[in-house]
């Protein structure tokens, strides 16, 4: 009898430990993350400038967290499909999507129709870096200065092309025209290739380029570039005026790039994955990368700042879809 009383003592604490376990498995399985590897979603095509930086980004995380990474491309639709990407998958942190202005302020502004919410679906973890543009014309172009483009324009409105391969471009030149008083007749492309082709080729004035991809047609002298859009003069381009040294002291223009989630994804999830994130891209193979090969400024800050930024262009760009129509329709 003792010995079946024992046995059915050591059986019930058998149970309640086994009931235990079951209750706290789910956070168990929530501290162990990651436990297997994470997928990182480009919304445009290999071989961009924004698909390089992500894979470094990817390969460095990936010490910090313990499992492999990888990359996937989905191209299409303003980051539309990168975006419905993310949110079709768990949201458990193993899927990281690359932000932009795009996916993030001016899909909202232009698209009626958008299938998600930035603010309620998305959620913003660091940023990787911010790059001003570059106003560039081709080489037998006659224009050699801002001021001279300005001039034709005002002079004779909208014969003056301005090429853009995207929507943050478009949004570029209008803020342009709009702080300068003129018109330009904008011409729209599908890739930078194109843009950059009329416009050695003389078929097309102007464009507004990310500085990374323009600098080696301006090192061998195939376009011209007449002003930067940062608040400073690029490193790289030192003897090329901002546009606010050129007549528009309060213009400026930035692309920059980040990584975000599934906004339901578990909050300690996200904290894990900001801090890796954070902590590869303050390497020295990060920042110099960054620099030196894409022509950007290594711009690294967490959620909050993450998301103040995004704040306040989205009140810009609102500011100025009120005064004109932004969409290009």
């Amino acid at each position: 009898m003792r010995k079946l009383r024992a046995l059915r003592v050591i059986g019930a604490a058998f149970g309640l430990l086994a009931a235990a376990a079951a209750l706290h498995a789910p956070a168990l399985a929530q501290h162990a993350y990651p436990a297997h590897p994470v997928r990182f979603i480009v919304p445009l095509g290999p071989g961009s400038g924004s698909d390089t930086i992500t894979r470094l980004a990817a390969k460095l995380a990936s010490t910090e967290l313990g499992q492999p990474t990888f990359v996937e491309n989905k191209p299409g639709g303003d980051a539309i499909l990168a975006v419905q990407s993310l949110l079709a998958s768990p949201a458990d942190g193993y899927s990281v999507l690359m932000l932009s202005p795009s996916s993030m302020v001016i899909n909202p502004l232009i698209n009626d129709s958008l299938p998600y919410d930035a603010q309620r679906d998305l959620r913003p973890l660091a940023t990787a870096l911010r790059s001003a543009a570059v106003l560039v014309t081709g080489a037998n172009s006659p224009y050699k200065s801002y001021a001279e483009v300005t001039a034709a324009a005002r002079s004779k409105p909208r014969t003056v092309s301005m090429a853009s391969y995207s929507h943050h471009y478009r949004i570029g030149a209008l803020m342009l025209q709009q702080a300068a008083g003129v018109e330009f007749n904008y011409i729209p492309y599908k890739t930078p290739g194109q843009v950059q082709t009329d416009l050695m080729g003389g078929q097309v004035d102007l464009a507004l380029l990310d500085i990374g991809g323009a600098m080696p047609l301006i090192a061998s002298g195939k376009v011209r570039a007449l002003a930067v859009t940062g608040k400073e003069r690029h490193p790289q381009l030192a003897t090329v005026p901002t546009l606010r040294e050129s007549g528009l002291p309060n213009y400026d223009l930035y692309v920059w790039i980040g990584f975000g989630v599934a906004a339901k994804t578990p909050e300690p999830v996200t904290k894990a994955l900001e801090a890796a994130l954070l902590k590869a891209m303050a390497q020295p193979e990060f920042r110099t990368y960054v620099t030196q090969n894409a022509g950007a400024e290594a711009f690294t800050v967490g959620s909050k700042e993450f998301d103040a930024l995004i704040a306040s262009e989205r009140a810009r760009y609102q500011q100025l879809a009120r005064q004109v129509d932004i969409s290009g329709r």
